[in-house]
Parts: C-alpha cells; structure tokens; sequence
C-alpha cells in the first residue's frame, strides 16, 4: 500500500500554467468523475484552490496510480501529458503527510498564515467523504492535518493578526501608489469571499471604494456592509474610466477585462492619469497582454512576493515552531501507519481462529446433552484457549513492523525499492499467512 501526494502550486508553477487546471468547470468534479475509472486508486482526495491543485491518492501500486493521475491531469487541462510533467511535484508517504501537515496549517500558503486554506481543506475532505472515496489512510491523514493545524493556531503566533491574499493585495496597491491609498478612487472586481476580504482591507485604509459584480445584489449588499458604493455590471466601463486602482477578484473563467475594450477606455482618460490593476483572480480576471498599455501597471497574484516576504520574515520564529509541532504529529502518525499494513492480517488471523472456534464448540454442543451452565462454561473455556494461542503470534506481528524512519527513507525515493526493513517485514507477514493458509482476499481492509 502506498499514498502520495501529486499536483502543483504557486510555488513551482506560474499563474499562467496553473489557470489552465482552475479554468475547468468545478476541478473535483471533473478529476473525481475520472477518478472513478482508475482501478488503481483504492482512496483519493482533490484539494483545489486558487493556488493550488493536489490529488492525494492511496494505491496498490504506485506507478500505474501516479502515470494515470498525470494522464488524467493532463486530459482534463486539455494538455499534454509532457505539457504537464514540468509543473508536478509527487511526494510520497511520509513526506506526503509531511506536505498536508504543512498546507493545513498555512504554512505551503502564499501568505504564511493565511487562515482560510484549513477551511478549503476540510471541504476537500467532505466533497471525498461524499464520493466514497475516503478510506482508513486518508481519514487518518485528514484528522492529522487538523489537529496538527489547531496545535499551529493555539501554539504559535503565526496566524496573529490579519493575513491573506486579499490583504497582500492592498498591501502591494499601498506600495505602487506610493505608501498611501487614502481618497483613491478604488474598484473592486467581484463580491464573493476574497473579494469581501479585500473590501475590507480597502476601507481600512480609507480607500474611495466601488465594487462591481455580475450580480448586482451581492456587489450593493458588501458596498453597504462596508460604507462603499456600488455600480450594475452595465457601467463597467464607466467605473474603469474613473478608477484609479483596480483590483480583480472574480471567478470568472476568462478575462473581463480584455486589451481590445480597455484600448477604447483609456483613450478618454488622461495620459498623465496611470491606472493601477491587480489581479489576484485564478483563472486571470484581466488579459495579461494590458501589459504593454503605457498608462496601466498590472501585477497578478504571482506578483504578490513583493510584499509577501515582509510578513515571512516576521513571522519566520512561529513558523519555526510550526515546524516542530508538525514533526510531533508526523512522528504519532508514523507509529500508527507503522502497524497499519500489519492489520489485515491480525484481523484475518483472529477472525480464522474464532470461526474454528465456534464450529468445534458447535459441533460438541450438538453431541452431548450439557446443561446452561455447563453451555457457559465451554463457551468461556474455548475463549480463553484461542486467546492464549493466537498471543505469541499477534505480538510477534505486531512487534516486528518497520521503523517509521525506515518508512521515511522509503518514502523519499518515489519508484525505489523498498528499504531492508521493509521487505523483511513483508516477507515475515507473508509467511505467516501461509503458515496460518490466510488467503490474500481475507486481508483486504475494508473500503
């Protein structure tokens, strides 16, 4: 049995390669509707967010389950599979749960400490649940990363304050108007959750702010939270005309804002009048050929780095003792997945021993004309003998499972061999089962 991770991120995979997978309508639904024709999966789990696309899968074999997630990636993005293998990382047992430990708790994020990644995990692990898809392995896995994430919370300062992409955007708004956007005419593209984070963090900072969405009603509904104002999508082009700063926050699927439109609405701006866009839409909200507009400075979510490092760096002591509370919880998961492939077999050589058990008292209670209390006594007798037996041999099972270093060094070398301690216990478990004649489908868990 092997897990892994696979996917990609913002951290090696640009903007413009990682809305190519966001740009399919609902990602979980499209890689679960595939999944469901992989018969090397035995568990799975898809994680998708702005910056983000993960599959965490459990499997029988590892390299027939990772070359069909890679083809299945890389036909539902509508690319090649060559197009896809630069932009994947894989990590593989214990660095996989490594990984999800340090994503729950914000720590893979953009902006260290963002709060809102361990919400969008715990509804990747509800949509797996739904489908059926989540076995022991990822149950365990999942029920890690939270505990492990709220030990981050409650521990450490590293969520202390306010952080989040939309924050960084204002932040870097902030920055390329000079250190101030007080009184600057500001339109917010949007009025769903990371745009109302941004809203937020513009009335803060006493920005003059408009908010657009393709849903009036949701845009007039956080204008007035926020003491804002609000246009129809019909003035779209008006509001542009106007602004000064523009952040992006849709969840469109293509851009609003193309270079052919905003060509026509700039010319009746001044030309001494630049126009600030950030776009921190996944897929992009604004066509990144604007560029090249002399009157516009754009920046998208990639651009965030310029002001992202700052918060890094005051936060790098609480994320250094994330870090240690991650290895803590690493290490209880290791001793549990360290007796986890031993299960099966205990569980099979028990149940063997009871049904043998229960066909002799059986078989003796039908021949001889034995009283209740003579009945109870057998009963009692012919349980404690099979516990006394089967003793010896479930602790040498038990005891003889491989070190969870040695499940490590296993786990870095994806397609490796597995290490000597691993292949022993192997063996040894095999041996027990013919010696005990346990056929290989009666150590099968349970799905």
């Amino acid at each position: 049995m092997d897990f892994f991770v696979i996917g990609l991120s913002h951290r090696q995979t640009p903007v413009a390669a990682r809305e190519k997978f966001t740009a399919m309508e609902a990602p979980e639904t499209t890689l679960y509707a595939r999944h469901a024709a992989l018969g090397a999966l035995r568990e799975s789990l898809i994680l998708s967010t702005c910056n983000r696309l993960e599959i965490l899968a459990v499997s029988d074999d590892f390299n027939e389950a990772r070359r069909a997630i890679v083809k299945t990636l890389a036909e539902a993005a509508g690319l090649q599979e060559e197009e896809v293998q630069p932009h994947l990382y894989c990590l593989r047992g214990l660095e996989a749960a490594r990984h999800l430990f340090r994503v729950a708790s914000s720590l893979d994020s953009l902006v260290l400490g963002e709060p809102q990644i361990l919400g969008q995990v715990k509804e990747a692990f509800r949509q797996a649940l739904r489908r059926h898809c989540a076995g022991p392995v990822i149950n365990k896995l999942m029920h890690k990363s939270f505990r492990t994430a709220k030990r981050v919370r409650a521990e450490t300062c590293l969520a202390a304050g306010t952080v989040s992409v939309a924050s960084a955007a204002v932040s870097l708004a902030r920055l390329l108007a000079g250190g101030s956007i007080r009184g600057a005419e500001t339109l917010l593209l949007g009025a769903g959750p990371m745009a109302a984070l941004a809203a937020a963090h513009l009335k803060k900072r006493e920005a003059s702010l408009v908010i657009v969405s393709r849903t009036h009603e949701k845009a007039a509904a956080l204008a007035a939270k926020h003491g804002a104002r609000s246009r129809p999508w019909a003035e779209l082009n008006q509001a542009v005309l106007e602004a000064d700063i523009i952040i992006a926050a849709t969840g469109a699927q293509s851009p609003i804002l193309s270079l052919a439109n905003m060509e026509k609405v700039l010319a009746a701006r001044s030309a001494f009048r630049p126009l600030t866009i950030i776009d921190i839409g996944v897929p992009r909200n604004v066509s990144h050929d604007l560029k090249h507009l002399e009157a516009v400075i754009l920046r998208n979510i990639d651009d965030l780095n310029e002001v992202v490092w700052e918060n890094r760096v005051s936060r790098q002591e609480a994320a250094e003792q994330a870090e240690v509370i991650i290895e803590e919880e690493l290490d209880k998961f290791a001793r549990w997945l360290d007796n986890f492939d031993s299960r099966p077999t205990v569980a099979a050589l028990t149940q063997k021993a009871e049904k043998m058990r229960l066909l002799e008292l059986t078989r003796t209670l039908r021949q001889h004309d034995f009283n209740d209390e003579q009945r109870e006594a057998l009963e009692t007798m012919t349980s404690a003998l099979v516990r006394r037996l089967l003793h010896d041999p479930l602790n040498f099972i038990k005891s003889r499972a491989p070190s969870s270093g040695a499940a490590a060094r296993c786990a870095k070398e994806p397609g490796s061999p597995p290490c000597g301690d691993c292949a022993h216990e192997g063996q040894r478990l095999a041996s027990i089962r013919r010696v005990f004649n346990i056929r290989p489908d009666e150590t099968k868990p349970e799905p």
